[in-house]
């Protein structure tokens, strides 16, 4: 199955996407990405992307910290490099995969609870 991303903002009741200005009351439909507070390490590390945003996606399997760390990296003690590469920011299409200074932990896939599967060009989608 594919979702097609879009932006949201928070309000003080809901949210708001940025593609049509409609409101979201409730659970945010999968597809929905946001700018969440910033996400820290148990050491400390700040895990944000290139332009300084910690960008979440809501998943069928549940929300995923985009510029977080995979729970199967293999270079957890090296702070430069990211797990996942965002391409990508607030109101633009987002692309995710390895291009760049990452690990060799899978290959740009996302596993989110029942979940599995990549966001590319602003579409998320099963892994095949």
């Amino acid at each position: 199955m594919r979702y097609h991303c879009f932006w949201v903002e928070k309000l003080p009741f809901g949210y708001r996407r940025l593609d049509t200005g409609k409101r979201v009351y409730g659970r945010l439909p999968v597809g929905a990405l946001y700018a969440a507070p910033t996400k820290r390490l148990s050491n400390g590390q700040v895990c944000t992307g290139e332009d300084g945003l910690s960008v979440v996606c809501v998943t069928p399997g549940g929300r995923w910290y985009i510029d977080a760390r995979a729970a199967n990296c293999t270079r957890s003690g090296d702070f430069s490099h990211r797990c996942w590469i965002r391409h990508g920011t607030i109101g633009e299409s987002i692309h995710v995969d390895k291009e760049g200074d990452t690990c060799s932990a899978g290959n740009g896939s996302i596993q989110c609870g029942k979940f599995h599967g990549f966001l590319h060009e602003g579409e998320l989608y099963d892994a095949p």
